[in-house]
C-alpha cells in the first residue's frame, strides 16, 4: 500500500484514479482449508487432522456442474448435495466445520465398531475408517439410496482401501440391524438424523463403555447430545450444540422399534439438470446442518437474507442461471463470514462469487473485509471495481469516503460520500450522511456538518457519531 495515495489531488470521485485489483482472492484448496481449521484449535485430534486430509468431500458430492471450472469450491463453507433430490432428508454432506467437530466427539479409538445412521453419501464412513474404525455399520434406510452408496463405495474402490485398513463395512436397512449389532453393543452411535426425544431403543445399542452422539429435538431446535450408560439402566447425557439436521421420520422410527423394512420410494434419475437444481438448492435454507450455538444459527439466518445481490446483467427479478445462484450463496456465505470476523475466508468466498457472476456487492463486500485486515489501498481497488460493475450501487462510494477519512483525507473523502447519498440503490442511507458530518467536522464546516448529521438521524436515529455533532454544534450554531 503506498503511503500517500495520490487519491487526495485526484478530481472529484474520479474513479480512474482509484487503484487497479492486484490479487483476487480465491477459495483455499482443501489442504489449505484443513491447516487452518487445525490452527484456528478446531481440529485438536492428530489423528481426526489426518483423516480429513486425506478424504476430502467433494469426491463424494453430486458432480460439480460447471466441468470447465478450476474451483476450490469442495472446501467452502457452503453445503454440497451427494444426492440429485436436496428437499429430501440428510441429501447435503456436512461441512469441514461440523464434521470436524463430530469426528472429535466420537472419541474414536482403533478398532471400534460404529454404527453410523443416516451416512451423507459416503464421506463420514471413510472417515470413520481412516480415523480407525474397526467395524462400521451404515444404517440408510431407503433402499435405493443404499444401493447407490454401495454402488459409489466400490466404484471409487473404497472396498479396497477397507480390506486394507482390516474395517468390515456392511450397509443395512431397519430390517438387518439385530444381525449386525455386535455381541454387547456398539462402541459409538453417531445419527445425522434428529430423534423427537431420546431413543432408548438406540441406547440399548450401545455397549457399558461406549457412547452415542445424536441430535435430540429441544424447544424446536436439534441439539446434538453426547449419551452413555451411567450406573444400572442409567444413562447420562451432555448436551453439545445445535445441530440443525432433518429429523427422522415416523416410519423410520417405527422401523426402528420393530425392525420392519421401509419400502423404498420411487427411483430418482440423475441427469444434468436434475444435478444443476440440487447444487442450486443445497443452500436455499442456510441453516440446514450447521452446527454451532443457537444464537449464531439465528445470525447466520439473519445476514443470510439481509441482501439480495444484484446481477445487473438480468431484469429485475430474475435470478440468472446456474452460475448466479451458485455465486449468491457464496456472497451469503461470504456476508456470514464477514459477521463473524473470518476476513480473510470471508474474501475468498466473495472473491469466487464475484468470478462466476460478478456482482457491485460482492466487490463491495470483499473491499469491506480488505479494509478490516488493514489493507486499504486493496479495499479501494475493490470499491473501484464495484463502481464498474455497476455504479447506481451507492455502499462503495460511501466506503471510498469512509477509507479516506481513515486516511485523515476529509477533503478529498467528502466528494465520494456526497454521491453515496444520491446513489439509485443504498439500504442504509444514514451510512453516508454520517460520514459527511464527520468529515465536514473535521474541516470546521460546522454548519454542513450539522445539517449532515440531522439528515444521518432520520434514516438512523441512534447514530452516536451524529448525536454527538448535534449535541456539540447545536449550541453554537443558535
Amino acid at each position: 500500500m503506498s503511503a500517500n495515495p495520490p487519491l487526495s489531488g485526484a478530481p472529484s470521485c474520479d474513479v480512474g484514479a482509484l487503484p487497479l485489483v492486484e490479487e483476487w482472492p480465491v477459495l483455499p484448496n482443501h489442504q489449505t482449508h484443513m491447516s487452518r481449521l487445525a490452527q484456528f484449535g478446531v481440529i485438536e485430534l492428530e489423528e481426526v487432522l489426518e483423516a480429513m486430509q486425506q478424504c476430502p468431500r467433494g469426491i463424494h458430492g453430486l458432480p460439480f456442474p460447471l466441468i470447465d471450472e478450476i474451483t476450490n469450491i469442495e472446501a467452502s463453507s457452503i453445503r454440497i448435495p451427494w444426492w440429485v433430490d436436496v428437499s429430501a432428508p440428510r441429501s447435503l454432506l456436512p461441512g469441514l466445520f461440523e464434521t470436524c467437530q463430530i469426528m472429535q466427539l466420537l472419541q474414536l479409538e482403533s478398532g471400534n465398531s460404529v454404527l453410523l445412521m443416516g451416512p451423507r453419501g459416503n464421506w463420514w464412513t471413510e472417515l470413520l475408517m481412516y480415523i480407525g474404525a474397526g467395524h462400521i455399520v451404515i444404517l440408510e434406510p431407503d433402499e435405493i439410496r443404499r444401493d447407490v452408496l454401495m454402488q459409489r463405495w466400490d466404484e471409487m474402490r473404497l472396498d479396497l482401501v477397507a480390506n486394507a485398513f482390516g474395517c468390515q463395512i456392511n450397509f443395512i436397512g431397519t430390517d438387518m440391524l439385530d444381525d449386525c449389532t455386535p455381541d454387547g453393543g456398539f462402541d459409538r452411535i453417531l445419527s445425522t438424523g434428529m430423534f423427537p426425544a431420546l431413543p432408548l431403543s438406540v441406547m440399548m445399542r450401545v455397549q457399558t463403555e461406549g457412547y452415542a452422539v445424536l441430535p435430540i429435538e429441544n424447544e424446536g431446535r436439534s441439539m446434538l447430545q453426547l449419551i452413555q450408560h451411567h450406573g444400572e439402566g442409567e444413562l447420562m447425557s451432555q448436551w453439545v450444540a445445535c445441530w440443525d439436521v432433518d429429523p427422522w421420520s415416523d416410519e423410520f422410527l417405527i422401523a426402528l422399534e420393530t425392525g420392519a423394512a421401509i419400502e423404498s420410494g420411487g427411483e430418482v434419475i440423475e441427469n444434468q439438470k436434475r444435478v444443476e437444481n440440487a447444487w442450486s438448492g443445497a443452500n436455499r435454507v442456510p441453516t440446514r446442518d450447521r452446527f454451532g450455538p443457537d444464537r449464531m444459527l439465528d445470525m447466520v439466518e439473519r445476514v443470510w437474507f439481509s441482501i439480495d445481490p444484484v446481477h445487473s446483467d438480468f431484469a429485475e427479478g430474475d435470478s440468472g442461471g446456474f452460475r448466479e445462484c451458485l455465486s449468491d450463496d457464496l456472497f451469503r456465505m461470504g456476508h456470514v463470514l464477514l459477521q463473524m470476523g473470518i476476513f480473510e475466508l470471508a474474501t475468498e468466498h466473495l472473491g469466487e462469487a464475484f468470478r462466476l457472476a460478478p456482482t457491485a456487492e460482492s466487490a463491495t463486500f470483499v473491499g469491506w473485509a480488505m479494509n478490516e485486515m488493514d489493507d486499504s489501498w486493496a479495499a479501494l481497488g475493490w470499491c473501484r471495481k464495484a463502481i464498474e460493475t455497476d455504479e447506481r450501487l451507492g455502499n462503495p462510494w460511501n466506503d471510498i469516503g469512509a477509507i479516506l477519512l481513515q486516511m485523515e483525507q476529509p477533503a478529498a473523502a467528502i466528494p465520494w460520500l456526497a454521491a453515496a447519498t444520491r446513489a439509485q440503490r443504498y439500504d442504509a442511507p444514514g451510512h453516508p450522511w454520517s460520514n459527511l458530518a464527520r468529515a465536514h467536522q473535521e474541516l470546521g464546516n460546522k454548519m454542513a456538518a450539522f445539517d449532515a448529521a440531522r439528515t444521518a438521524l432520520e434514516h438512523s436515529p441512534d447514530d452516536d457519531n451524529c448525536l454527538r455533532i448535534i449535541d456539540d454544534l447545536g449550541d453554537l450554531l443558535l
